[in-house]
């Protein structure tokens, strides 16, 4: 694998302060679960970046201690009439219906612009993609889905999706508990659950999760009541940027 940093801004004069973006590119032999504890996360915002990973605040749970604490349970306990089936991604059948339900879900819940059905054709073919995870509530009906990417000591959920039934329902956080609980359980040691920023992204939510640790730039930090954490989320929405990195700049974004 290899890396690469991309200037993104700077204030000289009052703090020194001097912005990069990171990213790391893929190459053949490498092994991917090397490539997430970097603190790498697959890149999707560009048609010229397959392969490519990004530098970001990512979460993950070690898994020999992960363990439903109290408020975990309550969530579970709220679907556990739902059931999961676990079909490796090269088998599922990917037709038009499946990815208007992705489609659906991203302009509902993120925006109509996050998710171009180019660029869900994109992750789709990024090559990393190894199971579908499917919920089935009672009645045997998919209501959920999820796009994993799997190695032999890790798991990291890419994305995942529900219909609007179950839209306010705490339902992203079962699908998060869920894949814990499956990789744990085939043995794996980090279960990867993407970015944990506080403003638009949504994901604050996941310091909910058992024993989470969250990447800083350097190394994975774990702490307990995950106050640092927590407090820097709550400013998420005060340090934004909107500026492009310079490698950016001369690609095409979705």
């Amino acid at each position: 694998m290899k890396f690469f940093s991309s200037e993104l801004g700077h204030e000289y004069a009052k703090t020194y302060t001097f912005g990069y973006c990171n990213y790391g590119v893929l190459e053949a032999g490498d092994k991917l679960s090397e490539m997430y504890e970097r603190g790498y996360l697959p890149y999707s915002g560009s048609p010229e970046s397959k392969g490519m990973f990004y530098m970001a605040r990512g979460g993950r749970m070690y898994l020999p201690e992960f363990e439903l604490d109290s408020e975990c349970r309550r969530v579970a306990k709220k679907f556990e009439s739902f059931t999961r089936e676990t079909i490796p991604f090269r088998e599922f059948p990917v037709d038009a219906a499946w990815k208007q339900f992705w489609l659906d879900y991203f302009a509902r819940v993120h925006g109509p612009s996050v998710m171009p059905a180019a660029r869900l054709d994109f992750i789709l073919d990024f090559g990393i993609i190894s199971n579908v995870g499917i919920y089935r509530d009672a009645a045997g009906v998919p209501r959920g889905y999820s796009l994993e990417v799997v190695a032999e000591t890790t798991t990291h959920d890419w994305f995942h999706a529900w219909d609007a039934t179950l839209d306010k329902s705490s339902f992203g956080m079962y699908v998060l508990l869920d894949i814990g609980r499956v990789a744990k359980a085939r043995g794996a040691k980090y279960y990867y659950c993407g970015t944990v920023y506080g403003d638009s992204n949504g994901a604050s939510y996941k310091t909910n999760l058992p024993g989470l640790e969250y990447w800083n730039g350097r190394e994975w930090v774990r702490e307990a009541k995950l106050a640092r954490l927590r407090s820097r989320l709550k400013t998420d929405a005060t340090r934004r940027i909107a500026l492009l990195d310079e490698w950016k700049e001369n690609r095409h974004l979705f």
